[in-house]
């Protein structure tokens, strides 16, 4: 049972867990961390399960390398803490952050406020309800990504009855996004959905014809009714692909990178035919992976980017990367670039035509949030998408495109 029996402030013992060799746990860290940041002793600090049960929130942290979630952000000592299961902890002063803590989760909603029913039951029964699965596929999916009996314990009363002020815990799961305040109030968002309007990098694959790419690409270019700046570098595609996928309105604001293989006519950088302005033809992928990488940023520093996912970048395809290169130099052409997307908190989107099952795909996915997976099926053109933060994959479902251009 967990009571305030520590002498480090954190409810864990320190000194027998340095007597054994073993690795500080993270409310240990998180007491150590505050303590230099607000140059005091760790015996000077409150017990830090005063505000949350610490065995709980070491059980929540300690989910090691096969289980990403969760993130769990609470007050301690007149700071906000943000800790996540790979021992990462970032603290910030109340004054520097008064924005809500999952600030960076706006886009979930309330989907069940607390009653007389558990937390473990009331979230089995709404992902359910959310994600069309059945309750048994919930539950285990869950457990495979969030200890839910821990869950439930890191904000409950102390033993004494006392309440603590507890913490809200972000994770997500079968395509949700999920935040459980220290209330017990459970919100969720599609964690598709955040990825398209906050930003991040995503690899579209499949064997499939041009025409297919096209309409996958056209969708993570952005629809029609908003404004968005688009960045298209073209290695092995033709310029007109622009004014496909974007539309005639839409691809003459478009920014185009066009990388001049020997295979391809140069034509003089300036407006392109289909739509669009080449703005670089560089000549080797050096210059390439420089001048996306310039282009990104010029966004940034040029305060172009009203809001997270503003800018789309789509590099179309990577294949004549993996020819020069191999998976090992495609992986470091392609890492300043995903980095810089997200630094702007962007959404690029990087082509290479062949099956998922291919080496190279599984070779370099690891660099993506996300993959889109094309194929024909017997119903016609259909995608999947697999959402590598929480290895989950949708169902096949139809590929379309919302709208019209």
């Amino acid at each position: 049972m967990t009571n305030d029996r520590s002498r480090d402030g954190s409810g864990v013992n320190e000194s027998d867990e340095a007597t054994a060799g073993i690795r500080s746990s993270p409310s240990i860290s998180i007491v150590e961390r505050v303590a230099a940041e607000t140059d005091r002793s760790p015996l000077e600090l409150p017990p830090l399960n005063e505000t949350v049960d610490v065995d709980a929130l070491d059980r929540l942290l300690e989910g090691g390398a096969d289980r990403p979630w969760p993130t769990v952000v609470f007050r301690y000592v007149d700071r906000r803490i943000r800790a996540t299961v790979d021992g990462e902890i970032s603290i910030s002063r109340p004054d520097e952050d008064e924005i809500s803590v999952v600030d960076e989760w706006t886009h979930v909603s309330v989907a069940a406020e607390p009653d007389d029913r558990s937390l473990g039951v009331r979230l089995v029964s709404t992902l359910a309800d959310r994600s069309g699965r059945d309750r048994s596929r919930v539950r285990t999916a869950i457990a495979e990504v969030v200890d839910p009996d821990a869950l439930a314990r890191l904000s409950r009363r102390r033993e004494n009855g006392i309440p603590r002020p507890g913490a809200t815990v972000l994770f997500s799961v079968l395509g949700c996004d999920v935040v459980v305040d220290a209330g017990g109030t459970i919100s969720v968002g599609s964690t598709l959905g955040r990825l398209k309007r906050t930003g991040g990098n995503v690899l579209i694959a499949g064997g499939v014809p041009d025409d297919l790419v096209d309409v996958a690409s056209g969708n993570l270019l952005g629809d029609p009714g908003r404004d968005r700046r688009h960045l298209v570098a073209l290695l092995d595609r033709d310029r007109s692909v622009v004014g496909a996928r974007l539309g005639p309105a839409r691809a003459g604001s478009a920014q185009i990178v066009d990388y001049a293989m020997s295979a391809r006519s140069i034509a003089s950088t300036g407006a392109s035919a289909d739509g669009g302005r080449v703005v670089d033809e560089p000549t080797d992928l050096d210059e390439l992976e420089a001048a996306i990488d310039a282009r990104i940023r010029a966004f940034e520093t040029g305060a172009s980017l009203s809001a997270p996912g503003d800018l789309r970048l789509c590099v179309d395809s990577l294949r004549p990367v993996l020819d020069e290169r191999g998976t090992d130099g495609a992986a470091e052409f392609l890492e300043p670039i995903c980095e810089a997307v997200r630094d702007v908190s962007g959404l690029g989107h990087y082509v290479l035509p062949v099956d998922r099952e291919n080496d190279a795909v599984r070779a370099l996915e690891s660099l993506f949030d996300a993959t889109v997976e094309l194929r024909v099926g017997d119903r016609g053109p259909q995608q999947r998408w697999h959402l590598h933060e929480s290895g989950y994959a949708t169902d096949w479902i139809g590929l379309g495109r919302p709208g019209r251009r």
